[in-house]
């Protein structure tokens, strides 16, 4: 599907009334606390295979955007070695490691950090975090995106100091890729948190449009899959949730925020889930139990990763509850 093909959506957002109850958290044998979502399984022509909750709503993707967006850069001729590219999608833990990818990013193509557009930033890595004095451009979760939208500008003479203005041929051919993988219009857009524009997708067409990412589909998507599967630490953080899933399942995983998790199987389809009240601790869980009743992965081996990568229920230091699959889940 080219963009000019992209469909215009009635736009609504996602409502308690169209959701379903995702996951509990359970602490001493009582229910504490419930998330509430939506989430769609599609296989890998986008047919939907499974919904729980109001697909057809529209949410803002946040960093589950990235992927389309590292196409773009890849497509407009900024072409980075496997790790590098995928810094251009990650939502880093900011380690010493991320920034020096990120940093050769920058002097790949002559840049500096004071470049990048994104704001300075503390690291998702407490140790990191520790060891700054205090907040810097290359720790932001998003510079290795920012890095790539800087060399796709070099590359092809664009301004650099405007990149992120939805104007800017930069944009624009994100907004033509997340047409094409999506199907749906641009037709409403937004400022994410590293200051990019971001368009509100149907949890339909996000799912759809990932399942496309991880087809394989054309050149620049196939190079951004193989490199998250071969380099996962990359992509989030060695131990964090999405690096864990990629190694142990051969998943491309990718959060985003307020509650956004994709995940793509390559060949098989992709899961999209959103967590209405924005935590991310429910989407890992969510997707996964999606993924594995579709048979896209092993529910044992699913069953492992959820023990290593679910948040923790402490008392006093010690294990006294669990979070555990909703029963909008638990009813399919």
């Amino acid at each position: 599907m080219t963009g000019s093909d992209a469909v215009r959506t009635d736009r609504h957002p996602l409502t308690a009334d169209g959701s379903v109850e995702l996951a509990v958290l359970e602490r001493s044998g009582f229910d504490e606390s419930r998330h509430l979502g939506a989430g769609i399984v599609v296989d890998a022509g986008g047919a939907v295979l499974e919904a729980v909750g109001d697909i057809g709503a529209s949410i803002y993707p946040r960093s589950t955007m990235k992927p389309f967006q590292a196409v773009a850069i890849r497509r407009a001729g900024a072409v980075f070695a496997a790790e590098e590219l995928v810094l251009s999608t990650a939502s880093h833990a900011g380690t010493p490691a991320h920034q020096a990818v990120a940093r050769h990013m920058l002097e790949r193509f002559d840049h500096v950090e004071e470049d990048l557009g994104c704001p300075p930033d503390m690291p998702f890595d407490r140790e990191t975090a520790r060891s700054m004095p205090g907040p810097r451009r290359l720790a932001m979760n998003c510079s290795g995106k920012h890095a790539g939208m800087l060399a796709a500008c070099r590359v092809n003479g664009w301004d650099e100091s405007t990149y992120l203005e939805l104007a800017h041929p930069m944009q624009q051919h994100v907004v033509t890729a997340v047409e094409e993988f999506t199907g749906e219009r641009v037709d409403l857009v937004g400022t994410d948190g590293c200051g990019a524009p971001v368009a509100p997708l149907t949890l339909r067409g996000l799912a759809r449009g990932i399942a496309e990412v991880v087809g394989p589909s054309d050149d620049a998507a196939i190079a951004l899959t193989d490199a998250v599967l071969a380099h996962p630490w990359a992509i989030d953080g060695v131990g964090r949730a999405n690096t864990v899933t990629t190694e142990r399942l051969g998943v491309f995983a990718k959060l985003g925020a307020e509650g956004v998790m994709v995940m793509g199987v390559r060949g098989a389809g992709a899961v999209a889930v959103k967590v209405l009240d924005g935590s991310g601790r429910a989407g890992t869980l969510a997707a996964l139990t999606l993924l594995a009743r579709a048979g896209f992965v092993d529910a044992y081996a699913v069953s492992e990763v959820l023990e290593t990568t679910v948040e923790r229920v402490l008392g006093g230091g010690v294990p006294v509850g669990v979070l555990r699959a909703g029963s909008g889940l638990v009813a399919h």
